[in-house]
């Protein structure tokens, strides 16, 4: 695969070391609430936004209260964590500004929700590498492509084969893919258990940034 002159960038497990961060914000929540998740419910919850996900906890987990109050919660946990346990993951400074001085525009393509995308790459020192950074605007999150279509409007291209999308995430990597954009699979240990499929899904898989860079 070449070097395409756009690249999409999730946040969560891709640029920040953070899956893990959101888990304990879902454990802290639904504790509020006297839930549990199974690791299957987590896994299906990966792609969702914050409303998307409360409304499935409502919905699916039984927690008793409006979705809205419940996505609230999730909100002041995950500024809490970005701040507290949110950590940039290993290359990922050195691969941006590789990135950057084969003249690489970049964006951030997130289920998380821009304020909180914005904070958190502004407090780790990442804001600056790109032109801008978008979040899901439909409650399924990357189950669907918007987010994907909508930064590569903002680019001003019409052929998604001029995108690259780097994710952690299987369901995010089969979404991009479907719709036509170049996809890079990135290693994160909460995933783990689906490194296979995204070895088999992305164009190239790396467990490292560094794999990344070295290709440069």
């Amino acid at each position: 695969m070449h070097l395409t002159p756009y690249a999409i960038f999730d946040l969560d497990g891709t640029l920040l070391d953070s899956n893990d961060m959101w888990e304990s914000v879902t454990d802290r929540v639904l504790s509020r609430y006297g839930r549990t998740i199974t690791p299957q419910q987590r896994m299906d919850n990966m792609t969702l936004t914050i409303d998307g996900a409360a409304d499935y906890f409502v919905r699916e987990l039984g927690v008793q209260d409006t979705p809205a109050a419940c996505a609230e919660l999730m909100r002041r946990e995950a500024q809490r964590g970005y701040a507290e346990r949110a950590r940039v993951k290993p290359g990922v400074p050195e691969m941006l500004r590789a990135m950057q001085a084969r003249a690489v525009r970049m964006c951030v393509a997130s289920g998380t929700e821009k304020p909180l995308v914005d904070d958190a790459l502004k407090a780790h020192g990442l804001l600056g590498f790109f032109e801008f950074t978008l979040s899901c605007d439909n409650p399924e999150g990357k189950r669907r492509p918007d987010v994907y279509r909508r930064a590569r409007e903002r680019f001003g291209v019409s052929d998604p084969g001029c995108v690259t999308v780097f994710e952690d995430s299987l369901t995010a990597l089969r979404t991009a893919a479907g719709d036509g954009f170049h996809t890079v699979g990135i290693f994160d240990a909460p995933t783990a258990g689906c490194w296979p499929q995204i070895q088999a899904t992305a164009e190239i898989a790396c467990r490292t940034w560094d794999e990344w860079t070295c290709r440069l």
